[in-house]
């Protein structure tokens, strides 16, 4: 489930910025000294992130709102302002910005949910403007419940019942109770 959320914001992002950016591809985690050498040898870049996610309070089967973030990442020797408006040669992180975010926001994963958008954030540090590049994060919630760890159908019959009964007060004897439950004749079944 979670490798198809992610699978499918990576295509989303190949249709509609594809052939203006030199990768779209995953990341572990979030972005650090060596997550940026390896994007500074491709930029413009869009990468995509699980963020994590929170439980969404559903006792009967496990339900959370995951958190996607799409990261593009520009980078121009020419300075800071065609990092984010691009220039005739390169495209700037605002332009990749307005064709993802439409595209990512309300897209549709199969059997799981849809994406929203939650935000939108400047991820600039000293570190990214020393290397020339910009990095803008565009983040996603989406809801999803997880599959049942055991399918009923692939549990061993229930066959015996055995059972501790506590009645009255400390005083009193518990109770037992046992039954052998009848089983359906498999042959019998159609």
């Amino acid at each position: 489930m979670l490798a198809e959320i992610e699978d499918a914001i990576i295509e989303r992002c190949r249709k509609v910025v594809g052939e203006h950016v030199k990768v779209i591809d995953h990341l572990p985690g979030r972005w650090d000294q060596k997550t940026l050498r390896a994007a500074l040898r491709q930029v413009p870049g869009v990468y995509v992130a699980w963020g994590g996610a929170r439980g969404d309070g559903d006792l009967a089967q496990p339900a959370v709102q995951n958190r996607y973030v799409v990261y593009v990442v520009t980078g121009h020797a020419s300075g800071e302002r065609e990092r984010r408006r691009g220039n005739n040669r390169q495209v700037g992180a605002y332009e990749l910005l307005e064709r993802v975010v439409p595209a990512v926001h309300a897209l549709v994963v199969p059997g799981v949910g849809s994406l929203s958008l939650e935000s939108i954030d400047n991820l600039y540090s000293d570190a990214f403007d020393k290397e020339g590049v910009v990095v803008y994060g565009a983040a996603y919630r989406l809801k999803a419940v997880f599959p049942p760890a055991l399918q009923v159908g692939t549990l061993a019959p229930f066959e015996k019942y055995r059972a501790t009964h506590l009645v009255g007060t400390d005083d009193d004897p518990d109770t037992y109770s046992a039954a052998d439950l009848p089983q359906p004749d498999p042959e019998q079944e159609d």
